[in-house]
């Protein structure tokens, strides 16, 4: 393992500052929570959400798709809409009747009391968000409406512009998003291929031609921190996904990124505190 030391160079955030999300203090790195509390209760889900902020969340990631019917869901893909919920479908063919009705596959896994979850839409995952927190949202499936029932779903649930940021692998849906809706930030998802890497300077251009004022970098070992200098020096901040320990929390430090995504967000707040010997804030 990375010597741990590393990690005293910086203060992990858990907690909301008095500046907005797009402000970042160069001694802090953001610590967001994937998916809520994946490895402690359904992913995507009210119940998922609600335990990551409890556990100290500042910041939650979550997926979603715009269905046929005009339904926004809160759902990764195929694959989670199968193992999850028993649904062999792609998520954007789910029907209103689908998701009223959804159980989940395998309640056994979890504990008892999420036995009663059910697929969340938008207005659901948006109605627990606190105003004092921040929530990700990041596009599976995209169509001509999203923009618009997102921009209605923040407003009946009495968010503001700086609780959210929309994030996407497609450029194109960020840039259609930003030029319906300029007031949100938006971020620009990629994951390295680490034969073939994608150069800093294309990683800038496509994030900026979309409108996009940060980067999310998957398969971040494959990079380092003359990298990610690059990016920032350009005025994008840079977050890396997944960190899921105290080695992968060490690398991101050395990085130099301004966020961390994980699946294990409270557990890895809570080694930190432990090497650190204090309560994170």
């Amino acid at each position: 393992m990375r010597k741990i030391f590393v990690l005293a160079a910086i203060t992990l955030s858990a907690s909301l500052s008095n500046q907005s999300y797009a402000e970042n203090n160069n001694n802090q790195i953001y610590m967001h929570a994937h998916r809520g509390e994946p490895t402690l209760a359904p992913q995507n889900t009210t119940a998922s959400i609600k335990l990551a902020f409890e556990l100290g969340a500042r910041m939650i990631e979550t997926d979603f798709h715009l269905t046929e019917d005009g339904t926004i869901v809160c759902m990764h893909g195929r694959n989670e809409l199968k193992s999850l919920w028993g649904i062999d479908k792609d998520p954007s063919k789910l029907t209103r009747e689908e998701i009223a009705a959804s159980k989940l596959r395998t309640p056994e896994k979890f504990d008892k009391k999420y036995a009663d979850c059910k697929i969340p839409t938008i207005d659901q995952i948006f109605a627990i968000i606190p105003k004092d927190k921040y929530f990700e949202l990041e596009i599976k499936h995209y169509g001509k409406d999203f923009a618009d029932k997102v921009e209605d779903a923040r407003k009946k649930a009495g968010l503001k512009y700086s609780n959210m940021i929309v994030t996407s692998f497609s450029p194109n849906d960020i840039k259609d998003f930003k030029k319906k809706y300029p007031e949100y930030e938006t971020l620009y998802i990629l994951s390295i291929n680490s034969k073939n890497p994608q150069r800093a300077e294309d990683v800038i251009k496509i994030a900026k031609d979309a409108g996009a004022s940060q980067v999310a970098i998957g398969n971040y070992r494959a990079i380092n921190r003359e990298y990610v200098k690059k990016i920032q020096d350009s005025g994008l901040k840079v977050g890396v996904w997944q960190v899921e320990n105290l080695d992968d929390l060490a690398y991101a430090i050395d990085l130099g990124a301004n966020r961390i995504c994980s699946n294990n967000a409270s557990k890895l707040r809570a080694n930190y505190a432990k090497i650190q010997k204090t309560t994170l804030r």
